[in-house]
């Protein structure tokens, strides 16, 4: 029997095994109930992580609810001191401190703004605990909501979560608290291509062979792994110190299934023909895209140009650009050939439809030395300025729509909305 004044908490909170309160009601209404105790041997619970759940519960009886850390003062379980992280590509074990070091944004220092992207700001950031230097992209949950982009988030995060390359911008977390969501990457300084184009206009020979040879290594990756970026661009091409070039941004790739008539999204200019045609397509489109940004490197302009949307995909549709030697006498046959079969507006007819092995034993690579590139023991043709100096030029990137913000941000405030961003959580096991 208890004293009178007990507090049944307290005993929970005294008692260091686990037990039953029994309560029995006398047969009179008048009459308190009658209580008693009884130990109960319980199994001792594994602690397990899925980062699919919207709350996450810790041996120390830690609450993470959307990526903000809620503690409440129990007494921890015993022996448990342990994560098992769990997803669609993953399992591994990390201590609960690790997994505590790199959920939340607390975890990290903000050094400054090295970018912006469609949804928010891209910062330089200083892992507290291991000090390395990673990239931290934010984006703002109103701003996803308002462009209807959920999935392509949702979808990015997941795509980038099963790859780990060394020519792919590739993620190392991925964390959320109410109004924002959070992916850290590797930090790469050297600025997006489309910043070193409008420097250099045109770009060497061999420094395009090198920049292309990078991307073809990557994408080989990709394609190996049956997703199709479907956006390639300059803007999604970026260079680290050394001068090699990775792919990022995978916010519409797809796994690459036969009936995607559907799928018509990317940048105009950069779409194959079959895309906008809403025809079934495969890898080519990356091909294509990839002849398109090999053409403007040589020449300085995209061979497919307009002032809308509808021009430009008038101008694909309607003609058959290609490359001539007189226009380019500064490069050579086995270039303007390579440039020429990617941008075929036939699928059939274009270059790679037998596979990227074909990209690869094309006249213009004979003797290059792909496995010295993988192993980034190639010395880059083409350095990029310093950090500082990028960073000044690709403030013009920023976006801001108050009234959108404004209006979605309300929104946030309901359960089912933030529902729609559960399973967002994701640590690399590395």
């Amino acid at each position: 029997m208890f004293k009178k004044g007990t507090n049944i908490r307290d005993l929970f909170a005294e008692s260091e095994k686990p037990i039953q309160i029994i309560v029995k009601r006398r047969a009179s209404q008048d009459m308190p109930p009658l209580v008693s105790v009884s130990p109960k041997l319980i199994v001792q619970p594994k602690f397990s992580v899925h980062v699919s759940q919207a709350q996450i519960h810790s041996p120390e009886r830690k609450t993470y609810y959307l990526g903000e850390l809620k503690t409440t003062k129990r007494k921890p379980l015993p022996h448990s001191n342990s994560i098992t992280i769990k997803n669609t590509n993953l399992s591994t074990t990390l201590t609960t401190n690790q997994y505590n070091s790199y959920v939340g944004k607390i975890n990290f220092t903000l050094k400054f703004v090295i970018g912006w992207g469609g949804f928010g700001k891209v910062w330089k950031v200083e892992h507290k605990r291991s000090r390395q230097i990673f990239a931290m992209k934010e984006l703002q949950k109103a701003k996803i909501l308002g462009k209807n982009s959920v999935k392509s988030v949702i979808n990015e995060k997941n795509l980038l979560s099963k790859l780990k390359h060394p020519f792919i911008v590739n993620i190392v977390a991925a964390f959320q608290d109410r109004e924002t969501l959070y992916l850290v990457m590797d930090y790469l300084s050297g600025g997006d291509l489309r910043f070193h184009l409008i420097l250099n206009k045109q770009f060497k020979e061999d420094q395009i062979k090198f920049f292309i040879g990078c991307l073809i290594l990557g994408l080989e990756y990709m394609h190996s792994n049956q997703i199709i970026h479907r956006d390639l661009k300059p803007e999604n091409l970026v260079f680290d110190q050394s001068g090699y070039l990775r792919i990022t941004d995978l916010g519409i790739a797809r796994v690459h299934k036969l009936d995607n008539h559907n799928e018509t999204s990317g940048t105009p200019g950069y779409m194959a023909p079959e895309v906008l045609l809403r025809q079934n397509h495969s890898y080519g489109v990356d091909y294509f895209a990839l002849g398109v940004m090999t053409y403007e490197m040589i020449t300085g302009k995209r061979p497919y140009i307009g002032r809308s949307r509808k021009e430009v995909r008038d101008e694909i549709l309607g003609r058959q650009v290609q490359l001539s030697q007189k226009e380019c006498p500064n490069y050579s046959p086995s270039i303007i050939d390579f440039t020429n079969k990617l941008i075929q507006r036939k699928q059939s007819l274009r270059l790679g439809i037998g596979g990227i092995s074909q990209l690869k034993d094309h006249p213009w690579f004979n003797g290059f030395d792909w496995i010295s590139l993988y192993n980034k023991k190639m010395a880059a043709p083409y350095l990029p300025k310093c950090e500082e100096y990028n960073r000044k030029l690709q403030q013009g990137h920023q976006e801001s729509d108050k009234t959108l913000i404004e209006e979605f941000t309300k929104q946030l405030r309901i359960k089912e909305v933030q529902q729609q961003f559960d399973g967002y959580t994701y640590i690399h096991s590395q």
